[in-house]
């Protein structure tokens, strides 16, 4: 249990707060975020009778406000079968750090959680890739675990007619099987995207700097067409030429996708072709040299001799 959970002050500032929130709704919202059962990752167990006890309401007025906080202020979730409540931007104020105590007990308390899709619910609102990864590994942990739980308590029946009392009801029991498949098939296909733009955003923050929101949707972007392999060359030409800014990067990779080059593979066979052709110089075409080069001089500052020109140019004597 922690000793206090930080609160900031801009909370009071929230248009949300000051315009949606009765003085009930606020109270309600700083004991979620402050009470003694609240966790690191912002999923916690509690009961409705032990909310209702702390806070000296009712359980019927503990019902009306948690009903509210999901459904009219979208703030919350709540599992009334497991007991567990997740905040939603609880990851934008308390997750944005990483460090080995933090990852450990992000871990541990990770393992408590037994609804996988509050885990789902927090991960949204994570911009720290380290922890982002973590609650994605932990979702599909807890997902393939469920599985095996359904898999064994299904009963194995001899029988036909045990198995298949009416038409009808075989039909709606497939109906619900399927779709239920197709729920997952595409909530998988989402974890892989997200796991896949988080090793981007993981290698521009050891590699690069901070990921913000603007610089988080670029990569999505980019993840989508350049492959994993040609981003990572992008970033290590960037820091060779001791220029690893997001501009340069993306340079690099606007010059490679204007000759149709989307992966490691595209960059050698262009190289290959166009090895012999152009002007020679020690040995290398001037392909070679304006792939490696990568346009360098759009980033370069103007000699000058160049900006003694420009001025002539203007009249500037």
């Amino acid at each position: 249990m922690a000793l206090y959970r930080h609160v900031r002050t801009e909370f009071w500032k929230d248009p949300k707060v000051q315009e949606e929130m009765t003085p009930e709704d606020k109270l309600f919202f700083l004991y979620l975020m402050t009470n003694t059962s609240t966790t690191q990752i912002g999923i916690y167990k509690i009961t409705k009778k032990q909310i209702a006890f702390e806070m000296g309401y009712s359980i019927e007025s503990v019902n009306s406000l948690m009903d509210r906080f999901e459904n009219y202020h979208k703030l919350i979730r709540y599992n009334k079968d497991t007991r567990e409540v997740a905040i939603k931007n609880w990851a934008k104020y308390n997750l944005n750090k990483g460090g080995k105590p933090i990852i450990d007990c992000v871990r541990k308390e990770l393992g408590d959680v037994k609804d996988k899709e509050l885990l789902d619910y927090i991960s949204k609102g994570i911009i720290k890739q380290e922890i982002k990864i973590i609650f994605d590994e932990a979702y599909n942990k807890l997902s393939n675990f469920n599985e095996e739980e359904k898999f064994k308590s299904t009963p194995n029946s001899e029988c036909p007619s045990e198995q298949y009392d009416t038409y009808h009801d075989s039909y709606n029991d497939t109906s619900t099987i399927g779709g239920q498949k197709e729920k997952e098939k595409e909530k998988q296909k989402e974890k892989e995207k997200q796991n896949k733009t988080s090793r981007y955003v993981l290698f521009y923050e050891k590699n690069v700097g901070t990921v913000n929101e603007l610089v988080y949707d670029w990569l999505v972007e980019i993840s989508n067409f350049i492959e994993f392999d040609l981003y990572k060359k992008s970033i290590q030409i960037a820091t060779d030429r001791n220029n690893c800014t997001k501009a340069y990067i993306g340079g690099i990779l606007n010059k490679w996708m204007e000759k149709n080059i989307y992966s490691l593979a595209d960059l050698n066979k262009y190289m290959e072709t166009y090895k012999f052709k152009g002007e020679e110089n020690n040995d290398k075409s001037r392909y070679i040299r304006e792939l490696e080069n990568e346009d360098s001089s759009i980033y370069q500052k103007p000699t000058k001799e160049q900006l003694s020109e420009i001025r002539k140019f203007l009249g500037d004597k």
